[in-house]
């Protein structure tokens, strides 16, 4: 494989470093709006060496799952969540992990799963369902875990010196290379690339940041960006990206974005987002 031509939606520059902004899709239905489809340089990650999570943001793992069934949201909540937490300690060395909730990917529709209810609830692209091609960062230096930590009757712990979040990404299908996920050096990110919004409502109203809001950064195009893909991924191989960093977010974690590869090969792909909270 070789770098590739990919095009994702991208903020358009002009609306960056302006106020923060209010996205709320229990009203509304989602759209890129105001963001550019931009084409930009994909580099095929493996050609390259990694740098590490804690440097680059990301870090493919070898990591195959017991889970048979990853529809099945009581399995993936016993199983895989408890896989991911475990991973997730290996990497950072936290004491204190949370996850709540899972949402799996196809095209055109996404499965929400555990969260409030600890059921699945699926929907379709009007609440971010299918593939992102908007680029975005998952939280922002202004993030806080406290209302969602209540939601599952839990607290944050009382002592601890650092604070992550990790993204977990698998592919579901045999290959993830028609849209696979684009992510960008942590460390070729600028302030002036960014601009904070705040999304309500996103997918179901089971997941558990519906009502309460994530604050994320949509992300301008910039030519000191370096992205970055894994190629022949398969459902025994995990991304694990940064999506927090209590060090500061910009500049440790990573903007990503899907694409649709200029030469898909294989199936439509179906993946599995899994976001674990550390305390270390």
């Amino acid at each position: 494989m070789m770098t590739v031509t990919a095009k994702m939606h991208f903020l358009d520059p002009d609306h960056t470093g302006g106020p923060v902004a209010d996205l709320d899709l229990r009203t509304l239905d989602y759209e890129p709006d105001g963001r550019d489809m931009t084409e930009v340089q994909v580099m095929d990650a493996r050609e390259h060496p990694e740098p590490g999570l804690h440097q680059s943001g990301f870090k493919l793992v070898h990591s195959p799952s017991a889970v048979t069934d990853f529809y099945d949201c009581d399995q993936v909540m016993e199983t895989y969540y408890e896989e991911c937490k475990a991973t997730a300690r290996k990497l950072t060395g936290a004491h204190t992990t949370f996850t709540y909730d899972h949402i799996i990917r196809e095209a055109g529709s996404q499965y929400t799963g555990g969260g409030k209810t600890r059921t699945q609830v699926k929907t379709g692209t009007a609440k971010g369902g299918g593939y992102i091609s908007s680029v975005h960062m998952d939280y922002t230096d202004n993030s806080t875990w406290d209302k969602y930590l209540e939601i599952h009757s839990e607290r944050v712990p009382e002592q601890f010196d650092h604070v992550y979040a990790l993204n977990f990404w698998r592919p579901l299908s045999a290959s993830a290379d028609d849209n696979p996920l684009a992510v960008c050096d942590a460390r070729t990110v600028s302030i002036d690339d960014l601009q904070e919004v705040i999304v309500y409502g996103y997918g179901a109203e089971n997941y558990s940041w519906y009502d309460i809001g994530i604050d994320t950064f949509s992300v301008s195009a910039s030519e000191h960006q370096q992205w970055y893909y894994y190629p022949g991924m398969t459902p025994d191989d995990v991304l694990v990206f940064k999506s927090y960093d209590s060090n500061g977010v910009i500049g440790r974690t990573c903007p990503h974005a899907s694409f649709a590869h200029p030469n898909p090969l294989g199936e439509l792909r179906r993946s599995i987002e899994l976001r674990v909270l550390c305390f270390c």
